[in-house]
Formats: C-alpha cells, structure tokens, sequence
C-alpha cells in the first residue's frame, strides 16, 4: 500500500469519532463487528474506548457475547445492525423499519458505513498477519491530536 492509500484509510476511520453517532452506539458497532470477525486486534483497542463512550461492563459483556440480551431497545437494534451487515451483507428490511422509527438516516447510514469498514479492518489485519500491539491505544490523545 502506499503512504497515502494508508492515510487516507486512517483518517476515513478517525472520522467516525466526530460524526453523527453517539460515542456508545458508535462503540457498540466496533466492539461487535470486532467480535464477530474473532478481532481481537479490534478488541484490544475499542474495550477502553467503549467504557470512555459510557457502555457499561454489562453492556460490554452482551455485545461482546455470541447470545447478547440484557441491552436496551436502542443498542439491541443497533447490535442488529452489526449482525445484519456481517451476515447478510446488508441490513434486513425488518431491522431497517425498526432502525427508522428510533434513528435519523444519517446515524443509520453512518452505521452501516462504519459496520462495513470495520469489517474491512477485521479482514486486513487477519489477512495481513497484523500482531496485537502491547497495549490498547490512548484514545484521549487520539482525539485531542485528530481535532
């Protein structure tokens, strides 16, 4: 890849962090396309940023469970969308509906599109052999220098 196809990848992914979704919906779709790509390169770096987002450790534990339950109306249909996009490569009419009656077309469109990018992310460090790093990021200083 060149310097400018990576940049151009980086900053595509750092512009979720100021666009249309709250943080913890935002968090949620992370931690569960990172969870159901088996990520943990994902993982590692999106748990602390979900508790900075204000997801719970339940919360946490049900997105990051292979049968979640226990989570409220808004994150279970946005969990849905996650699910949606990694199984079908689309969102369900059925979950679309109901993504309607509580999120603007901009937030769904938006987490469709980061649905699929951490999808992208999760196969590009699998395929590319990508080794966890030895900490998680400091996402503090990750904002404070994006902005």
């Amino acid at each position: 890849c060149s310097v400018e196809m990576v940049k151009s990848f980086l900053d595509f992914g750092l512009s979720f962090r100021t666009g249309n979704l709250d943080p913890k919906i935002r968090e949620l779709v992370i931690l569960r396309m990172g969870t159901l790509r088996g990520s943990s390169y994902e993982l590692l770096h999106h748990l602390p940023a979900a508790k900075m987002a204000g997801l719970s450790e339940m919360e946490i534990s049900a997105i990051t469970s292979t049968k979640p339950s226990g989570l409220n109306e808004k994150l279970s249909l946005m969990l849905q969308l996650a699910d949606d996009c990694s199984q079908l490569g689309k969102v369900s009419d059925s979950t679309f509906e109901k993504l309607t009656k509580i999120f603007s077309a901009a937030e769904i469109a938006e987490a469709t599109l980061l649905a699929g990018f951490y999808e992208m992310v999760a196969c590009f460090l699998e395929t590319m052999g990508v080794k966890l790093d030895e900490h998680g990021l400091n996402w503090g200083k990750v904002d404070s220098e994006s902005a």
